[in-house]
């Protein structure tokens, strides 16, 4: 047990642990994001967790957004992070999803030098919040996802579609405050696009005959 007692992790070829180094993880994905804009390569950074607390990883995301990295943060509870502060955080937009379903994914994706979303982009999931108590005195897993059709499904369907959602959407303001989107029946509900449409990842052959509805980045 390397929490409370004498032995430490084991090296792992794919995964990332807490408490060993999964925050050190995310901030070097953070700082090489800062080193790919400021070599005018495409950068981003998409997060959807429950809660954003931990101060070391908000300095980060501060400082990503001073360099012009663009940062969408779904979070669906706490979060201590302002966006929209000039010369600090202009370049994040934070907003929390409330609607039907009690959704408790982490999802963590970095542009890795080429547009959002890209089959090129770096995609993670995790069991961690982003809050000191899952980074230093938890066990977690960060772990990479290399399957394409995954990857796929992740970004193309379950970001965009979250980040694309207003229905049941509440966007914080550089005070803090949320405030709640404009509903409108002809705009999208992430719940019930999930509901409506079949998943692109373990469908097989049964996806040319039924293809979810493909809905681009910020649709209009």
């Amino acid at each position: 047990n390397f929490v409370t007692g004498h032995n430490d992790a084991s090296d792992w070829k794919l995964l990332e642990v807490a408490p060993k180094g999964l925050r050190s993880t995310l901030l070097n994905l953070v700082e090489q994001e800062i080193k790919n804009a400021k070599e005018g390569k495409p950068s981003g950074i998409w997060f959807k967790c429950n809660a954003l607390v931990d101060p070391v990883l908000i300095q980060a995301l501060y400082r990503a957004s001073s360099f012009g990295v663009k940062i969408e943060l779904i979070v669906r509870g706490v979060c201590c992070l302002k966006p929209g502060l000039i010369g600090v955080s202009e370049n994040i937009r934070v907003k929390s999803i409330i609607g039907r379903f009690l959704e408790h994914g982490r999802i963590y994706c970095f542009a890795a030098g080429h547009e959002m979303p890209s089959p090129k982009n770096k995609v993670f999931i995790s069991s961690a919040d982003l809050m000191q108590r899952n980074f230093d005195r938890r066990v977690e897993l960060l772990v990479p996802i290399e399957n394409n059709t995954v990857q796929a499904q992740i970004l193309n369907q379950i970001m965009v579609v979250n980040l694309n959602d207003i229905n049941q959407s509440w966007e914080m303001d550089k005070l803090g405050n949320y405030h709640r989107l404009n509903y409108d029946t002809k705009k999208i509900s992430a719940h019930d696009y999930f509901m409506k449409n079949p998943s692109l990842s373990g469908r097989g052959q049964s996806l040319n005959k039924i293809r979810p509805k493909v809905i681009a980045l910020f649709a209009k």
